[in-house]
């Protein structure tokens, strides 16, 4: 009796201890399960802030402005004349390559080949035999000669990128609000990359553009 009475406590013993590790084993499991999940929501959530508060870079911000197109018509003594479309700033050296270079009469003293070209112009490259007769009629006009004409055309011309209201006012067709209008879109858009971009300005669509496009200048 004294036995079997000893082996039933043991019997409880042993379950109550194998009840205590068991819940005891699921309790740490449970646990450390608790704290990997919390670990993981922890790294996204800093991963997650730290790609908020990465600085944006500045060609993210702003679009990089390209340049406007221009067209011209290049005729005489070149390769291949006819119309040509080159990049706003181009010069005309550049413009020349494009028609295929100077023909072997062609008078290569006749322009100055480092100058910019501007839209719509006509560019006549003259064979010797023509530059001779100019100069012999005196009408013949040196690179130097038109460089200063441009340069003094180009200053009459009003700059829509710094000009106050009272000089864009000088303009006929662009009055006071009008003015105020171009300095408010060039303050926030910054300045304009060519006179065509005007157009986007409210009140100047392309009847009034037409009128002051050879008034203006960038």
């Amino acid at each position: 009796m004294i036995k079997t009475k000893n082996k039933k406590y043991l019997c409880v013993f042993l379950l109550v201890l194998f009840q205590f590790v068991l819940l005891y084993g699921c309790g740490s499991a449970q646990d450390e399960v608790t704290m990997t999940l919390l670990e993981v929501e922890s790294t996204e959530t800093q991963s997650a802030g730290n790609k908020e508060m990465t600085p944006v870079s500045l060609f993210e911000e702003e679009a990089v402005r390209e340049p406007s197109q221009i067209y011209i018509y290049i005729c005489g003594a070149v390769d291949f004349p006819g119309v040509y479309c080159l990049k706003e700033g181009s010069r005309l050296y550049e413009a020349v390559e494009l028609a295929g270079g100077m023909t072997n009469d062609a008078d290569k003293n006749c322009l100055n080949m480092a100058r910019q070209i501007v839209d719509g112009e006509q560019i006549v490259i003259l064979t010797q035999e023509e530059a001779a007769m100019q100069k012999e009629a005196g009408t013949y006009k040196f690179p130097s000669d038109q460089s200063t004409q441009e340069t003094t055309q180009k200053s009459n011309l009003v700059n829509i990128n710094t000009a106050t209201v009272a000089e864009l006012t000088t303009v006929s067709g662009i009055g006071e609000s009008r003015a105020e209008a171009i300095i408010a879109y060039r303050e926030k858009n910054g300045n304009f990359g060519s006179i065509e971009e005007i157009k986007k300005v409210d009140g100047i669509k392309e009847g009034l553009f037409s009128k002051i496009k050879d008034k203006i200048t960038t």
